[in-house]
């Protein structure tokens, strides 16, 4: 113990609140002065009591046994006995009490919080690997911020295709303006432009959980969302036959010819084209996982018997229609 003369819990909460007098700061100075651990003790305090000042939004604190346990504290530090704070008239002392416990309870669970980290795509789409072993592709002007703790957490704005690795123990929760989707593992997109009027989402696989404007969609691997920001309606949307996922995974699904040629025109600028007018009836069902055109072009020739001739703006095919 040292010479100082002890504190009690009443006159901390009354110097933290600004509410004590000239002989009762001095007290408290004078304490804090006797020793580097005193001297740390008060300022680790008062770093507190400015989180719980800023703090709001708290859930339900229990005082009286926070209060017991910081009571304990100081006696332990100090080896002064520390008195109970009593009800009556001292309601104010008791919410300078409750407002240091809140600060402890925030820094605690800022403490815990695992950082936020945050990713940007400008002018084209980005590949960016998170902290808990899931990936993203973020579309061309997007952004999201994300914290991988006890929740999996992601802010969306703008675009992105999500393979997230599954965890059932922790959910990974995207809010997206107003959309909130939750999976648990699964590969799927989210679309929600500020411009935009409609916010989407895509899954590729697994089982996603949409809510916006009070409603609820539980989509499977092929379905679609759509929610109307502007009507606040969220409703399914048919897929479509010609699905593009992340970089340059596209997706077939009884898509025709032209459909298929406008996605690859798009991704790699490249013109295709054929012969006979009835090979645009054809329909085409496959995958290709990041493939070079080339690659597709000869899938896709061998799949109907065509031949391919390359050509100076892309490749043409001849053969029989469907």
């Amino acid at each position: 113990m040292n010479d100082s003369q002890p504190v009690d819990s009443d006159l901390l909460a009354r110097y933290l609140a600004g509410e004590a007098d000239a002989s009762q700061r001095t007290r408290v100075e004078e304490w804090a002065a006797s020793s580097t651990e005193s001297a740390r003790e008060l300022a680790a305090m008062q770093r507190l009591w400015s989180y719980g000042a800023e703090s709001s939004g708290l859930g339900e604190v229990d005082v009286d046994a926070a209060w017991s346990r910081l009571d304990t504290r100081i006696a332990e530090s100090e080896g002064a006995r520390v008195r109970t704070m009593a009800g009556g008239g001292q309601w104010r002392i008791w919410l300078s009490a409750a407002a240091v416990i809140a600060g402890v309870l925030v820094a605690a669970w800022l403490f815990m919080q695992p950082a936020a980290e945050r990713f940007t795509a400008r002018e084209s789409a980005l590949p960016f690997a998170l902290a808990d072993g899931s990936t993203a592709v973020l579309k061309a002007d997007s952004r999201m911020e994300t914290r991988m703790g006890v929740e999996r957490s992601v802010r969306l704005e703008g675009s992105a295709y999500f393979d997230v690795k599954r965890d059932p123990e922790h959910p990974f929760i995207i809010d997206a303006r107003d959309l909130e989707v939750t999976v648990l593992g699964t590969s799927f997109e989210v679309s929600a432009y500020d411009t935009a009027r409609f916010a989407t989402v895509r899954v590729r696989s697994g089982r996603v959980q949409v809510v916006a404007g009070g409603d609820t969609l539980v989509l499977v691997a092929g379905e679609h969302a759509r929610y109307d920001q502007e009507r606040h309606i969220l409703e399914r949307e048919k897929a479509s036959a010609a699905e593009e996922w992340g970089l340059r995974v596209l997706q077939f699904e009884g898509a025709t010819m032209p459909q298929v040629a406008a996605q690859l025109e798009r991704l790699y600028q490249v013109h295709v084209q054929w012969n006979d007018a009835s090979i645009a009836n054809c329909r085409l069902t496959a995958e290709f996982d990041d493939e070079p055109i080339e690659r597709i072009i000869t899938v896709i020739a061998e799949t109907f018997g065509w031949q391919v001739e390359a050509t100076p703006s892309g490749f043409t095919f001849d053969g029989k229609g469907c």
